[in-house]
């Protein structure tokens, strides 16, 4: 039965933290301790968390508040479960953070996170929605409003973190599938495939893969394969809707190749960037990116950097497979970015641009700025539509146009739907010293110098010139973000 927890407001004169002496008392209340107090446990809303227990009269639940900043605190110092457990029972730092005032009350049995976590992902996998998600904008939502700051202004970065899993050579992950599919057998089946099963249960797969040497890797992955082969089509029928057999037949369709009847093992190139990585982890991916090699996710960072804040906070996370790409995620973003922020200019790197960012873009009236923009550089020996002025209506549409030698003009719609024309006075383009630079071209039956352009062309002109701009003024807004980037992946592997 879900019961908020308010009692933390309701201190004890006779708590254990009131029997410290007075100058530690005080040298507590100046630590991290009472910031995330008040900045983070206090804010906290747990009314979200009410529909993961039932209504039914019962015991009452853990505080969440406490089990959401335990979380929080376990990820932000990258301590283990054990860690996050001696931290809550032994520190006094971490439970004053917690609300707890009283060291011997409020304890609970580890298992008890573990069961609030398979709760929260169960929601997650039956609803969509993200409580952990839903909690950490709720805090920073109050928070911008509590330090007044301006959110007009933000930046974005991404980096790669390992999942939380082993690096599971290939060898490794069939073994461990293996022995996860005996252990689902009930114990008829586990005796009817006893001698299939032998080599693979000696030890951990781990140990399995110890005493393998090169050579007999292939040898190892056929006899795999075929075992699994048969255990797909065997156990279909009994154990189909079980997640392990579904793992079991997911990393076989991965793994290995059925040419009518001959079964063979995939060659490296043939495997999937998004092939399962560990049964732990049914979404993590491998990627190389900038030429190292990655397995797990990668984490998209958003947050202010208006120079007239005192402090920038982080106002959105984005965690998916690592084969996502950095203009997908920030497609996804916007919307709800817009939501909760003033946001009118986003600025990221050259990984960010693409048509479907562009038209967001638009939609949502934000101006992105980027260090660099991806894909072919403009000729040096031509104009491009980057050395042309342009104005634009509400929706990001061309209006009016003014070349390099100062020639204004309006913006006509083309023939098909966001393409557009721009016609020039010819005998003023005569004097004009860029003329044989320039794309607009001029007309066999009419004195007039034509440019045709799409409005894929113009965002990318405006985006250049803006990140020309960024530049110019040397006031970098992006470059910041990566220390904070850092700053979040460090508990994490690859941090």
């Amino acid at each position: 039965m879900f019961v908020p927890n308010n009692q933390h407001f309701q201190i004890s004169m006779f708590g254990s933290i009131n029997s410290l002496p007075e100058n530690l008392q005080k040298r507590l209340e100046e630590s991290w301790a009472d910031d995330f107090y008040s900045e983070y446990f206090v804010r906290m809303d747990e009314k979200p968390f009410a529909v993961l227990y039932s209504d039914e009269p019962s015991r009452p639940n853990i505080p969440v508040n406490v089990l959401v900043g335990l979380e929080t605190l376990k990820s932000g110092f990258g301590w283990s479960d054990a860690e996050m457990y001696d931290h809550f029972c032994y520190d006094v730092q971490v439970r004053y953070a917690l609300g707890c005032r009283d060291l011997s009350k409020g304890h609970f049995e580890l298992r008890t996170m573990y069961n609030f976590r398979k709760r929260v992902t169960k929601h997650m996998q039956e609803t969509g929605e993200n409580l952990f998600e839903q909690t950490f904008e709720q805090i920073t939502d109050e928070q911008i409003a509590a330090f007044e700051l301006k959110t007009d202004k933000l930046r974005m970065d991404s980096t790669m973190i390992a999942s939380n899993i082993r690096e599971t050579t290939r060898v490794q992950l069939l073994i461990e599938v293996l022995q996860r599919v005996h252990r689902m057998l009930d114990e008829t089946d586990q005796q009817r495939y006893a001698k299939e099963f032998e080599p693979y249960l000696k030890g951990s797969s781990g140990q399995y893969i110890y005493h393998l040497k090169g050579e007999d890797i292939a040898q190892h992955l056929q006899r795999i394969g075929e075992l699994m082969g048969r255990l797909v089509k065997e156990l279909a029928s009994r154990y189909g809707k079980e997640f392990t057999y579904r793992v079991l037949q997911r990393v076989f369709q991965e793994h290995f190749v059925v040419d009518e009847s001959t079964l063979r093992p995939r060659e490296g190139q043939e495997l999937s960037a998004s092939s399962m990585q560990s049964p732990d982890d049914w979404e993590a991916t491998y990627r190389q990116k900038r030429g190292e090699k990655h397995r797990g996710y990668v984490v998209n960072v958003t947050e202010t950097c208006n120079p007239e804040n005192d402090l920038q906070l982080i106002v959105k996370v984005q965690t998916e497979p690592n084969n996502t790409d950095d203009a997908a995620m920030l497609d996804e973003a916007l919307p709800g970015l817009k939501e909760r922020t003033d946001v009118r200019q986003m600025y990221n790197d050259g990984g960010y641009n693409s048509p479907k960012v562009d038209e967001t873009m638009r939609e949502q009236r934000v101006e992105q700025v980027q260090s660099a923009i991806r894909g072919r550089k403009p000729s040096e020996e031509k104009l491009g539509l980057d050395d042309f002025d342009w104005e634009t209506n509400a929706e990001g549409q061309p209006e009016n146009v003014t070349c390099p030698h100062g020639q204004s003009v309006a913006v006509d719609p083309g023939r098909k739907e966001n393409r557009y024309c721009a016609s020039f006075d010819a005998s003023e383009c005569k004097a004009c010293p860029f003329r044989d630079q320039c794309p607009a071209h001029l007309l066999k039956r009419v004195p007039k110098r034509m440019l045709r352009f799409s409005q894929q062309e113009v965002d990318l002109a405006l985006r250049r010139q803006r990140s020309a701009d960024a530049r110019t003024s040397r006031q970098n807004l992006r470059a910041a973000v990566e220390a904070t980037v850092r700053s979040v992946k460090h508990p994490f592997g690859n941090g």
